[in-house]
C-alpha cells in the first residue's frame, strides 16, 4: 500500500514538472511576443515618420521648382529624409503621383522630366527586423515597411495675421508670368510683368480691371454658415485697410476655383490708395531693417462683378453693398522691392516687386489645376 502511494506521488510530481515546463514555455512565449511586438511596434513607427518626412520632402521639391527639378532630385530629397529618420531601413521604393494614382517610379536614374500632372510623391519603405520567439518557430526575422504619400497644391487659405496684403491681381497675370519676373501693379488698371532682359508686358484696360485694391469691407462667402460671417460695416475707413497692412489680414481669406462660385468674394475697386500705399513701404522698410526678406502675398482673383451680378449669383443673399466684388483664386508671393505712393495713375503711384517660389502649410485647394499653378502660392500635405 505505501509502495503504491509512492507511486501516485511520484506520477503527481512528474505531472506537475510536465505542468511547470509547459507553463515556463508559454510565459516565455508570451514573453516573447510582448517583446516582438514591442520591437516591431517601434521599427514600425520609425518608419512611418521617415516614409512621412521622405513624402513631404519630395512633394516639396516638386511644388518648389516644378519646371526644373526632375525625378532623380525628388529621389535625392527622399533618401536624404528617409536615411535622416530611419538610418537602418533596408529597401526603398518611390512613385511620382497624380492624386493618388502613381504616374512613375523614381530613381536615381530615372530620367529628366517630370510626368504631366504630377502633383505629390508616394514613398514606401522596408526593413528587417530580427525577431526572439519567432527563432523557435524557424521564422528570424520579420518585414516591416510603412507607406506615406504626400501632395502639392495651390494654397486654399491664408491663415489671419498673414502678410497678405489688400492687393488682387488677374489670374490672366500670373498664368503668364514666371519666378523671378518684375511685377508692377499700377494705380488704376494697369499691371506690367517683366522677365529680365525683356520688356514689359503690359496688362489692364478702363473696363477691364486687372488689379484691384481691395478694403475687406465686405467678404462673402458661399460657405458662411459654417465659417462665420466676416462681412464688416462697408462704412469703414481707410484706416482699416492701412491696419489689414500694417498687422496682417484680420480674417482667413479662402480662395476658390477657377471660374468657380466658391471661395471668398472680396469687396474692392480699382486703384491704389495712397496712405495705404505709405503705410506697405513702412512694412517694407521694417523688414528689411530687421534683415528680413519683404515677402508679401498678393491675392489672385478670376473675374469680378458688381452688385447686381453678385445677387445674381447669390439671389437668396439678401443684397451686397454697391462696389465691385473680386473672387479671390490664389496667392502669389512677391518680395516688395519698391513702393512710390505719390503721383498719378499710370506713371505715378505704383507698387513693384518679384515673384517669389513659396510654400506654406496648410490646406490643399483641390480645384486648384490651370496654368498659373506654378507662381501660386503651394500649399504641401500627407494625404496618406
Amino acid at each position: 500500500m505505501v509502495k503504491k502511494q509512492r507511486e501516485v506521488n511520484a506520477v503527481r510530481k512528474g505531472q506537475t514538472v510536465v505542468v511547470i515546463v509547459l507553463s515556463l514555455v508559454a510565459l516565455l512565449a508570451v514573453l516573447g511576443l510582448a517583446l516582438d511586438g514591442s520591437r516591431l511596434y517601434r521599427t514600425r513607427r520609425i518608419l512611418q515618420n521617415a516614409a512621412d518626412a521622405a513624402a513631404l520632402a519630395g512633394a516639396q521639391e516638386l511644388a518648389m521648382n516644378p519646371t526644373t527639378t526632375s525625378p532623380a532630385v525628388i529621389w535625392r530629397k527622399v533618401v536624404q529624409y528617409l536615411q535622416a529618420n530611419a538610418p537602418n531601413y533596408t529597401t526603398a521604393r518611390a512613385w511620382l503621383v497624380q492624386g493618388s494614382t502613381r504616374l512613375q517610379e523614381i530613381t536615381n536614374g530615372t530620367g529628366s522630366s517630370i510626368p504631366v500632372g504630377a502633383n505629390g510623391v508616394e514613398v514606401q519603405v522596408q526593413r528587417g527586423e530580427t525577431v526572439l520567439f519567432g527563432g523557435v518557430l524557424g521564422q528570424r526575422t520579420a518585414l516591416v515597411s510603412a507607406r506615406a504619400r504626400a501632395n502639392a497644391g495651390n494654397l486654399r487659405t491664408m491663415p489671419a495675421r498673414s502678410d497678405t496684403i489688400p492687393i488682387a491681381v488677374h489670374y490672366e497675370i500670373i498664368r503668364n508670368a514666371n519666378v523671378g519676373d518684375l511685377l508692377t501693379v499700377w494705380d488704376g488698371f494697369q499691371v506690367s510683368v517683366q522677365t529680365p532682359p525683356g520688356s514689359p508686358r503690359n496688362y489692364g484696360d478702363p473696363s477691364n480691371p486687372y488689379s484691384g485694391w481691395l478694403n475687406l469691407a465686405w467678404i462673402h462667402n458661399p460657405d458662411e454658415a459654417t465659417l462665420g460671417s466676416r462681412e464688416v460695416d462697408p462704412s469703414h475707413s481707410q484706416a482699416n485697410v492701412n491696419d489689414w497692412i500694417l498687422n496682417g489680414n484680420p480674417y482667413p481669406i479662402i480662395a476658390g476655383s477657377l471660374f468657380g462660385n466658391d471661395g471668398d468674394f472680396i469687396m474692392g475697386d480699382p486703384g491704389i490708395r495712397a496712405s495705404g500705399l505709405q503705410a506697405l513701404e513702412n512694412k517694407r522698410q521694417q523688414y528689411v531693417n530687421q534683415g528680413r526678406r519683404p515677402i508679401f502675398y498678393f491675392i489672385v482673383f478670376d473675374r469680378y462683378f458688381d452688385r447686381s451680378g453678385m445677387s445674381s449669383l447669390f439671389p437668396t443673399h439678401g443684397g451686397f453693398p454697391n462696389s465691385l466684388y473680386f473672387h479671390a483664386i490664389g496667392f502669389v508671393a512677391i518680395e516688395v522691392t519698391e513702393v512710390r505712393w505719390q503721383g498719378s495713375a499710370r506713371g505715378g503711384k505704383y507698387v513693384k516687386g518679384t515673384f517669389v517660389a513659396f510654400v506654406r502649410s496648410g490646406d490643399i485647394n483641390p480645384n486648384s489645376s490651370f496654368s498659373g499653378d506654378a507662381e501660386m502660392v503651394k500649399s504641401v500635405a500627407l494625404t496618406e
